[in-house]
């Protein structure tokens, strides 16, 4: 199957932080270090697996070849085929949380306009939706609970960090507003993102972006037309 369009090569998986993923009630928590490496073998293989293969094609022996391992280990650590991919998408999340934390904050932006930091930041947003599609995409149609709960975590955190951002340069504006205005902008975002991830190359529109730099542009100006119209 043909990559996407706007995608670009996957860069090399590195090591999952375990904390996360043993908060799900789902997981054993592994006892010993040789245990844990056995969990951070098993998500490593679902991963590496998720770039050439859709979710429904992997079983749970391809998963244990990948990781070294025979399937009864992984029983031993997760429920079923489904739990590895949502430690994976919780693992996955907790990283995306310190990386927005990190880059949204306001001292990162001073030397910015606040047009160029809403772009850059959306600009962002759209690369990690192409950089994580084949693991968001079978996540968000898993129909897991837990998925949309953290997942829409993750959404109102990047959400109250904009709005930060934005309230700290339209001082003159309420910040319910902006909050508003942000919230709907960013709910307007994601919807287009997700969107763009599960059609992946079907188009819905006769305007569609041809890679990420052209749907960062469309998302920006969405954005700046719902926040900044008044502004």
């Amino acid at each position: 199957m043909a990559k996407p369009r706007g995608t670009k090569p996957k860069e090399p998986s590195r090591a999952h932080d375990l904390k996360p993923i043993v908060r799900l009630q789902r997981v054993n928590a592994p006892k010993q270090a040789r245990s844990e490496q056995r969990l951070q073998d098993i998500v490593l293989a679902l991963e590496e697996l998720l770039d050439g293969r859709t979710f429904e094609e992997i079983t749970i022996p391809d998963i244990a070849a990948r990781a070294g391992c025979v399937p009864a280990s992984i029983y031993a650590r997760f429920r079923d085929k489904a739990s590895i991919l949502v430690a994976l998408h919780e693992s996955t999340r907790d990283r995306q949380m310190t990386n927005i934390d990190e880059s949204m904050r306001l001292e990162r932006h001073e030397h910015l306009s606040l047009e160029e930091s809403i772009f850059k930041i959306l600009r962002n947003l759209t690369r990690y939706y192409s950089r994580q599609r084949n693991l968001l995409r079978p996540a968000y149609l898993l129909g897991d609970t837990e998925i949309y709960e953290r997942a829409s975590d993750l959404i109102r955190h990047v959400t109250e960090r904009i709005s930060a951002i934005v309230r700290h340069r339209l001082k003159d504006e309420p910040a319910e507003v902006i909050d508003q205005r942000v919230e709907l902008a960013m709910r307007s975002v994601y919807a287009l993102l997700q969107q763009r991830m599960v059609f992946q190359g079907v188009t819905t529109g006769r305007f569609m972006p041809a890679n990420d730099e052209e749907m960062a542009r469309e998302l920006d100006a969405l954005f700046k037309q719902i926040v900044l119209k008044d502004a």
